[in-house]
C-alpha cells in the first residue's frame, strides 16, 4: 500500500527537479544568445583570434628564416680555388 504513494511522490520530485533544471538551462542559453552578450563575446573572440594569428605568423616567419638559412648553408657555392 505504501508503494504507490512513494513512487508517485518520487516521480513528482523527479519531474519538479528536471523541470527546474530545464528552465535554468533555458534561461542560461537565452542569456548567452542575447544581442548584447553576442556582441561582447564576438569582440572578445576577435581580439584573441588576432593575437593568436599574430603569434602564428611571427613563429612561421621565424621558422621560415631558420630553414632558409639552413638551405643556404647547405647549397652555398663552393670555393673555385679549393
Amino acid at each position: 500500500m505504501i508503494r504507490r504513494p512513494f513512487y508517485a511522490l518520487l516521480g513528482l520530485g523527479a519531474g519538479i527537479t528536471l523541470g527546474v533544471y530545464a528552465i535554468r538551462k533555458f534561461d542560461e542559453a537565452q542569456r548567452k544568445l542575447a544581442p548584447e552578450e553576442l556582441g561582447r563575446s564576438a569582440a572578445a573572440r576577435a581580439g584573441t583570434f588576432g593575437d593568436r594569428l599574430r603569434d602564428a605568423l611571427a613563429e612561421g616567419r621565424s621558422v621560415a628564416a631558420s630553414r632558409e638559412a639552413e638551405l643556404r648553408a647547405a647549397h652555398r657555392p663552393r670555393d673555385p680555388g679549393a
